[in-house]
């Protein structure tokens, strides 16, 4: 057994395709992109694998390049699509302080996000702009950003418009916009 099985998630198939890969320490994968492991694996092997494996590959991307994992971050569902994909308003859930523990998800919760306590909202207003007009995020939306945009107001100006601008930029890259039953 090799220190590969110190990774969450890593159990004896992966780690000998990760050794058969061409890694053989956790040093090895550090700067290593999950999507790029899952399509060497899927050359490895000769298929295309389950997708449960990228999520996999996720987990373990995030647990070898962040200098402290949380260890709640590490289970690999919590690295499927719908959490690493653009949410409604172009945040990424699964780089969220907050998410899992404090907040699900914005498609699993249904727009009802623990900020909406500072408003007089139940549902996050873009998370119900989204629904009501079947779009998967504001990506191309004339509208973007509009009012329905607020401030975190447990975060600094300057925080928040960081955060915009990286919102906004994720929505501009068109990444899961597509029409597909809105956000939920």
């Amino acid at each position: 057994m090799s220190e590969l099985r110190q990774i969450p998630n890593v159990g004896a198939q992966t780690e000998q395709d990760l050794l058969d890969m061409g890694y053989p320490t956790i040093a090895s994968l550090k700067g290593k992109r999950a999507e790029d492991l899952y399509a060497e694996e899927c050359r490895l092997r000769g298929c295309t694998l389950d997708r449960c494996q990228l999520y996999l590959y996720r987990a373990v991307e995030y647990f070898v390049n962040t200098p402290q994992p949380d260890p709640a971050k590490c289970k690999w569902w919590l690295w499927k699509d719908e959490f690493v994909r653009p949410s409604p308003c172009g945040a990424v859930c699964a780089e969220c302080a907050s998410f899992p523990t404090a907040c699900g998800g914005c498609r699993k919760i249904r727009g009802k996000v623990f900020w909406l306590t500072y408003t007089d909202k139940d549902v996050c207003p873009i998370y119900e702009c989204c629904r009501d007009r079947k779009r998967r995020n504001c990506g191309g939306c004339p509208e973007l950003p509009c009012a329905r945009f607020m401030k975190d107001p447990t975060l600094s100006d300057a925080e928040n418009e960081a955060h915009l601008r990286q919102m906004l930029a994720r929505l501009e890259e068109g990444v899961g916009n597509e029409n597909e039953g809105g956000a939920e």
